[in-house]
């Protein structure tokens, strides 16, 4: 089976999670042995080290090899010029459309989204709720979305960390006490703010600290004015970039992972705290609920009250949720989804 791809995802964010996402999916599907060849059409001067047998990356081969393909797979919602294949999509999430006092990127990119959606002969969805929203708001009939869950990526799968590995980076980030610890961007509809101001309002209630993991940029002047005034320059910690070795001590020393998101498409800090011990406070919105389960504390994403009692309280963690995660959350089981929606538009 041949599969083009378009490399645009790589060129707009070589380090995010999207490409993330499809490397995992090509080493995945290599392991599978299910006889798919990927061709990833990159755009010029973007040079992506794909380290899988499956896929092969280049310019000019790849565009050629898209008018041979047997289906094209869109990574971020482009058509293929004069295709003469059946046509896949992945769809992410819909923050754009729902959101749009917030929208992350603008209205273009909504009109692009939903029509590349509705013309696809499957669609893919990274969880059952994004699939949902796929029927609900592109009209996309059920029997095409198909719903293939991001794995827990490989650092995270491995052994935890051990306990001196994390008193060290536990002593080295907040003198030794215990944290609450957020991961990842920090944008608007991630809700970050709701997480801070919790945190100042209660940080004289408990000895617990508050480290920022990611976001690349700093906190901006208004967050800086709240910890000053607040007395907490010694108590929020900024870590903007780890390697994922790292981060997974992270998240095994912290008291428990915060994330006030008012929506996502999935949540791969959700899944990583899980796989690495780490207890959650996360946000009570329909994806949470149906990746973490009764594994988390949930907490309404706009009650800032109700985050700062969370954030006083013990958080529960029980020993068999971390194999919970890692047996539901594999990246061949997403490479399998992958190989149904495929065989089925082919099939077609």
């Amino acid at each position: 089976m041949r599969v083009s791809i378009d490399g645009l995802i790589f060129k707009q964010s070589p380090n995010g999670g999207i490409s993330r996402y499809w490397a995992e999916l090509f080493a995945a599907m290599e392991l599978l042995d299910a006889n798919v060849r990927y061709n990833v059409a990159l755009p010029l001067g973007v040079h992506y080290p794909i380290r899988a047998r499956t896929a092969r990356a280049g310019s000019l081969i790849s565009y050629w090899n898209a008018w041979r393909a047997d289906l094209f797979h869109s990574t971020y919602y482009t058509e293929w010029p004069r295709m003469r294949c059946p046509f896949v999509v992945t769809v992410y999430d819909f923050i754009d459309a729902l959101l749009p006092q917030l929208r992350p990127n603008n209205f273009r990119f909504v009109q692009k989204q939903l029509v590349q959606v509705k013309r696809a002969d499957a669609v893919i969805a990274i969880s059952k709720e994004t699939g949902n929203l796929v029927e609900t708001l592109a009209g996309v009939e059920r029997d095409k979305i198909f719903v293939a869950y991001p794995g827990v990526p490989a650092p995270f799968r491995s052994t935890l960390p051990s306990e001196q590995d994390i008193t060290l980076f536990r002593q080295n980030q907040t003198g030794g006490a215990p944290y609450l610890l957020h991961v990842g961007k920090r944008d608007n509809y991630k809700n970050f703010r709701t997480i801070l101001k919790a945190f100042c309002r209660i940080a004289d209630k408990t000895d617990r600290h508050l480290l920022v993991v990611g976001g690349k940029h700093p906190l901006p002047e208004d967050e800086i004015d709240w910890m000053i005034s607040s007395r907490l320059l010694n108590r929020i910690h900024f870590l903007p970039l780890v390697d994922d070795k790292t981060l997974h001590i992270a998240y095994a020393g912290a008291d428990a992972m915060v994330h006030a998101s008012l929506m996502e498409g999935f949540g791969i800090p959700v899944i990583e705290a899980l796989a690495s011990g780490t207890g959650l406070i996360i946000s009570d919105i329909p994806v949470y609920r149906e990746i973490a389960g009764s594994m988390a504390t949930f907490v309404d994403p706009a009650e800032v009250g109700a985050w700062e009692e969370a954030f006083l309280q013990p958080v529960t963690v029980q020993h068999d949720w971390r194999e919970k995660t890692l047996n539901r959350f594999s990246w061949c089981a997403s490479a399998s989804a992958h190989l149904d929606a495929y065989r089925s538009v082919l099939a077609d």
